[in-house]
């Protein structure tokens, strides 16, 4: 695509060079001087002239006595009497002839005009230029001469151009490249646009990338070739634009400003309007190799040193401040520095918003946290708003080394965003919100901590690359020693053996995931982040990922987010359910026990499905009177029916309002809980007609969902209307 580009670049600048003359500085040089025309000055010329009846035998010595030299003699009127064409017949006939032969007719012709026709002449309009009006005035000076039988002489000449020769040429040269090197730059944002819409640049700092590493990488090979699509029409727009304002107002002051102050005017022009874009300064550098508007030109001579300047001194300066200029914001804007608190709006919290914690698990993992900072990651106080939309407010969490901490949570949670923090890809909206990688912090040193990271996200960031390659690309930006054994290694660890050749962006959804997670653990990271690790997996791809992850969790520190409670359950030793702020901390066992103790009943009636409703009534009302402390479900399910009762005896009396005797009797209820419920199932199996029954303690989906519905929390845009962004919200991406 690119080499096109430059092909047809290149043809450009050949076809206007083509015969090309500098201009000089001399007086001469500087001006159009325009050719006198006459009959004589024309090559090859036919002229019409009807009607034949009319025209006197010596038409042509009448014609060539008005001519400079009488005609340049008998060879002069031969020619121009063999150059008339008669035409017979009336004003018609002449009209079909021109517009019939109109190619051929050279100056134009003339009809004297019969039986009421008006005598009439045609010429050649088509020269451009001052021929338009020459060669009118050489037909109508004949037709004169004819009728007025008057020899009339006349020449025509167009008063000088105040531009040089081939100045239009050059002009238009400099616009056309001009407009062809305004948009060759927008090539250069193609692919880096590319990797950031696929995530892979935030892949690439996650797992250890640095700014100026990676953009010295950019522009080291776009120097050599680039390739193609996004902030193209955003990079080439600005710079076409910029190149037409910058061409408007050097003709302007050329065409405007007094002789005196042109040259001035120019200059200053120049430098203010080449700050803002280096299209001008490309503009200005094409005016000096071309020496237009006599830009060269110091005291009628050539300025002997090119470099001053005011000539290429002045744009190659620019150029290289420019440079600097903007390769130093890229790295300001993707770099951790202290800077980039300037840049983004800070959260005001607002009272009203802030929440008391009714949970005492939550306000103990903040003392913890804050007293111990021996944890391998550390989350204080992180709140994080986009916008009016806040989503995360003040989280606090820490993640011991070898703990698995697992983030749960519906939809537009923050569990992502969570993430996005910690890998620092976006900084919290509170100054007293903080990061630490073991002791590292991540908003002052964000480089250094993500050497301590390794990253899964949520979104595959697949480059074009094969597995193989992916993997030994992150294992040297890690500093692997060994690369080649430990990418067999991490190939083997999630099972990708028989893919490791194939192109990344070819892979199944389960694969890419599997390569997301291989990359995350190349370098064995301190610190581990899973955001949906098993996100399209099959049942058995999920089971060899938790092996995985069991088997290098030791020493580690671990975050997973994921919508699958069994997964949580298996893998993580303790959950944060959140809901833009933390709802429930604890280890599975505590969240059980605390929100939601109880054993849940199955029964299935002898004569489903086909039990009639007041056999259902019958038992839910036996269950409801006889079993204390039981939720019966108000829904039966064609001869089904679940309830559930409290796990201990010791909460059943106390839903009850009443008190246990002592800790001896709490302990001997706690021991027979499951043992009475069993007995009661067993003995009265006959009596309420039930067949089978199962019991089992309350799941991790169940607790979620009972943490979840006790806070109100609702799944993103659940039961919303979309509602229409303003033009300006839509402008600025609110």
């Amino acid at each position: 695509c690119l080499s096109r580009y430059a092909v047809i670049a290149a043809g450009l600048v050949t076809l206007f060079l083509k015969n090309f003359k500098a201009p000089g500085c001399s007086p001469r040089d500087e001006v159009s001087e325009s050719d006198v025309e006459s009959l004589l000055t024309q090559r090859n010329y036919t002229i019409a002239i009807g009607p034949a009846s009319r025209l006197p035998q010596d038409a042509a010595n009448r014609i060539g006595a008005t001519l400079p030299g009488g005609g340049t003699g008998v060879d002069g009127t031969k020619k121009l009497r063999s150059s008339m064409k008669y035409i017979n017949g009336s004003l018609d006939d002449f009209n079909r002839y021109i517009n019939q032969k109109f190619a051929n007719v050279t100056p134009g012709g003339f009809y004297l005009g019969e039986n009421g026709s008006p005598p009439t002449f045609a010429y050649k309009a088509n020269d451009g230029g001052a021929g338009d009006i020459s060669l009118a005035t050489i037909t109508q000076n004949a037709l004169d001469t004819l009728l007025t039988n008057v020899s009339i002489s006349s020449q025509f000449q167009s008063f000088d151009v105040p531009w040089a020769q081939g100045a239009g040429r050059n002009l238009q040269l400099i616009v056309y490249f001009g407009l062809a090197m305004a948009a060759y730059p927008a090539f250069f944002a193609l692919y880096p646009t590319l990797e950031r819409l696929r995530s892979v640049r935030q892949l690439h700092y996650s797992n250890g990338v640095r700014s100026i590493c990676l953009w010295s990488a950019y522009v080291s090979f776009d120097f050599i070739i680039v390739v193609a699509l996004a902030a193209f029409a955003i990079a080439a727009g600005y710079q076409a634009v910029m190149f037409l304002l910058y061409f408007i107002m050097y003709l302007s002051i050329q065409t405007y400003a007094p002789v005196n102050k042109v040259d001035s005017d120019i200059l200053l022009g120049h430098f203010i309007m080449s700050a803002f874009t280096p299209s001008g300064n490309l503009i200005r550098a094409m005016f000096v190799a071309l020496n237009v508007f006599s830009t060269d030109c110091r005291n009628r001579s050539i300025e002997s040193y090119p470099g001053t300047i005011t000539l290429y001194g002045g744009p190659i300066l620019y150029l290289i401040l420019q440079s600097i200029f903007l390769f130093g914001i890229l790295l300001w804007w993707d770099s951790g520095s202290i800077w980039d608190k300037v840049r983004g709006r800070k959260y005001k919290s607002n009272d009203a918003e802030e929440v008391d914690r009714t949970e005492d698990e939550i306000a103990t993992e903040e003392k913890r946290v804050s007293s111990t900072p021996d944890d391998g990651l550390r989350c204080l106080h992180l709140t994080k708003a986009f916008g009016s939309n806040v989503a995360v407010q003040d989280v606090t969490f820490g993640v011991k080394r070898g703990e698995v901490f697992a983030l749960l949570g519906p939809n537009g949670a923050g569990k992502s965003t969570t993430i996005s923090l910690i890998r620092g890809d976006i900084r919290p909206s509170r100054s007293i919100g903080e990061i630490f990688v073991g002791s590292t912090p991540v908003s002052k040193h964000r480089a250094a901590a993500r050497n301590s990271l390794g990253v899964c996200p949520q979104v595959d960031a697949c480059d074009q690359m094969t597995v193989l390659e992916h993997l030994r690309f992150y294992a040297r930006v890690r500093g692997v020693e060994n690369v080649e054994k430990n990418v067999q290694e991490g190939i083997r660890a999630v099972g990708l053996e028989s893919f490791q050749h194939r192109m990344a962006a070819k892979l199944s959804g389960g694969n890419k995931r599997k390569l997301s997670l291989a990359i995350a653990l190349m370098g064995n990271p301190a610190v581990l982040l899973l955001d949906e690790p098993s996100s399209g997996m099959d049942v058995c791809a999920k089971r060899v990922m938790w092996r995985t992850l069991a088997s290098v969790v030791p020493g580690r520190s671990l975050v997973l987010t994921t919508h699958s409670m069994e997964e949580a359950d298996a893998l993580a030793d303790r959950a944060g359910i959140m809901g833009r702020r933390m709802l429930a901390l604890g280890t599975s066992e505590y969240l059980r026990k605390k929100h939601g103790d109880r054993y849940h009943v199955h029964l299935i009636t002898t004569s489903a499905p086909h039990t009639p409703p007041e056999e259902m009534e019958r038992i839910k009302a036996w269950i409801s009177s006889n079993v204390e402390g039981a939720i019966v479900e108000q829904k039966t399910y064609h001869g089904q029916l679940r309830f559930n009762v409290p796990a201990h005896r010791t909460e059943i009396e106390k839903s009850k309002g009443r008190a246990s005797a002592d800790a001896v009797n709490d302990a001997n209820d706690q021991t027979r809980g499951i043992g009475a419920l069993f007995t009661m199932l067993e003995s009265h199996k006959g009596e309420l007609g039930y067949e089978y029954y199962s019991v089992s303690l309350t799941t991790l989906d169940q607790v979620f969902l009972s943490i979840v519905g006790k806070h109100n929390i609702e799944e993103e845009n659940y039961g919303q209307e979309t509602k229409k962004k303003g033009f300006w919200k839509w402008l600025i991406g609110k």
